[in-house]
């Protein structure tokens, strides 16, 4: 499937411009620095292991969505790992199929984007997370280092590390053994040289400069995005609300982000089964409030009361503890881990002013395992084979997986791009000594070289003024004295500079 999915990312092109940046940082790492000094600290990981493709000659836009792939087959694996650790055979790889399945894990399957490869590393460390706390204190070993490669994938892998934390005290309370201390020790002084070699690196080749630092800073003390950028969306509500479309839609379209639209059936189904299950566990639990849920529920309310009017690492913490002082007796510690795995992602992004759907693709692993405990729950209760629910899920979810393709609009807005470039190279084979003007330098910087100079299309009395050869628009322009359309792919337009 992920080599379905890395053909149809080949044949659409790079609908993330993003990805863009992620090529140019790999050429980067071959000796050829094109506009990417002050991007490189942009996935260090991906971008190093997509210019090892470079080096053996293969540079193109496939080499990434190969290297993403792989990762994706790496948290696929994982996932049936972890969920191993809770479900039968069975049931984990329902949850697998769910998790490799579920609408916005495919939208962004395989096409070089960083929250699939990023949300495998993140299964990985819980998996070792568990085994180090619960079973082998040696792990720790190599869950801190695996961390660090986590981070450095992608950096909002830190958001969920308040979830694992909780998970060790729930397990060891708030003091370290000295078997674990010196297992910790040692995991901490390799993940410090591996974090001191790759930013050494970075600020070398960003001659000093490491923007994820500030954008980090940012995230802790509350500051919210920038109202310009073309995610801005103040609605707090956004993936909560759009959840059903994230499991199974039947409409896709490329509006700037893949949208994703009309949940079908699927979705419902996976809800329902949700709100049985828990119907069914609450009827087993019988879950009582006593006075020391007292704390935690005044904490839940001040949680509340608070969102997005302070800082969404405060409202974090006040959850967290509240999640600790209810599940530091109970015998379900692992699904308040859970909880706040969902909660360590959903408030940040939730309160963070810049939305893409594909941010929240970490919270579907914990999500699945309330998913397969429902399933659980269902069959204590209702008589029927315990395959019956997850074969018929296995099968209609590997049936999506494969047909979602068919989901999304046609469109050749991506390829248009590429096109438009050859098309100038081989019109003008001296077009590297050129200067050249273009609506958005991401892609023309990848496809045409470091001539590339950015300039808005709406500005057409700035391209009349340029001194640039040839200049790319992403509109039609009426108002040019000085240049003349030469050629016209989609919506994107060529203009070259009057004689």
């Amino acid at each position: 499937m992920v080599g379905y999915y890395i053909n149809f990312n080949n044949m659409v092109g790079i609908s993330c411009s993003d990805v863009y940046v992620y090529l140019l940082n790999a050429l980067y790492y071959t000796g050829t620095n094109i506009h990417s000094t002050e991007n490189i600290y942009l996935s260090p990981i991906i971008c190093f292991l997509t210019s090892i493709c470079f080096m053996f000659g293969f540079v193109d836009k496939l080499s990434i969505f190969i290297i993403t792939g792989i990762f994706a087959i790496f948290g696929n694996i994982g996932c049936y790992l972890l969920f191993k650790k809770y479900f039968d055979e069975t049931l984990s790889l329902t949850g697998t199929v769910l998790y490799s399945t579920f609408s916005l894990c495919l939208t962004w399957l395989g096409n070089g984007t960083l929250d699939i490869p990023a949300t495998g590393l993140l299964i990985w460390i819980a998996l070792f997370t568990i085994i180090a706390v619960k079973e082998n204190p040696k792990f720790y070993e190599y869950l801190i280092p695996l961390f660090v490669i986590g981070f450095f994938t992608r950096y909002t892998v830190i958001l969920t590390l308040p979830a694992f934390l909780l998970f060790y005290v729930y397990e060891n309370g708030f003091k370290i053994a000295p078997e674990d201390f010196k297992h910790i020790k040692r995991g901490i002084i390799i993940g410090v040289v591996m974090t001191a070699i790759i930013l050494a690196v970075l600020l070398i080749m960003g001659q000093g400069q490491f923007q994820a630092g500030k954008q980090i800073s940012n995230g802790i003390i509350g500051k919210q995005g920038a109202d310009t950028d073309p995610a801005y969306n103040l609605d707090i509500s956004y993936y909560v609300m759009n959840l059903p479309n994230f499991i199974s839609n039947s409409h896709t379209v490329f509006a700037g982000n893949p949208v994703l639209e009309n949940p079908t059936i699927l979705s419902w189904a996976i809800f329902a089964i949700m709100i049985i299950g828990a119907g069914f566990w609450l009827y087993d639990n019988k879950p009582k409030f006593e006075r020391k849920h007292i704390i935690p529920a005044v904490l839940i309310l001040i949680a509340i009361i608070t969102f997005t009017r302070i800082s969404s690492v405060l409202t974090t913490l006040l959850v967290l503890i509240s999640l600790y002082l209810i599940g530091k007796d109970s015998e379900n510690k692992d699904g308040f881990f859970m909880l706040a795995w969902i909660f360590s992602n959903i408030i940040f992004l939730s309160y963070y002013s810049i939305k893409v759907n594909r941010y929240i693709i970490p919270i579907f692993p914990p999500m699945i395992f309330f998913i397969l405990t429902a399933i659980e729950s269902i069959h204590k209760h209702v008589k029927i084979n315990k395959n019956i629910i997850p074969v018929i899920l296995i099968a209609l979810f590997l049936i999506q997986g494969f047909a979602f393709t068919y989901t999304f609009e046609p469109t050749n807005q991506y390829t248009a791009t590429e096109d438009m470039s050859n098309f100038l190279i081989e019109h003008d084979p001296n077009y590297k000594n050129e200067p050249i003007g273009v609506y958005n330098i991401r892609p023309y910087s990848w496809w045409l070289g470091e001539t590339i100079t950015g300039i808005v299309s709406w500005d057409q009395e700035a391209i009349d003024s340029s001194n640039v050869t040839y200049y790319i628009s992403n509109q039609k322009l009426d108002n040019l004295t000085n240049y003349t359309e030469i050629k016209q792919i989609e919506q994107v337009y060529l203009y070259e500079k009057s004689v």
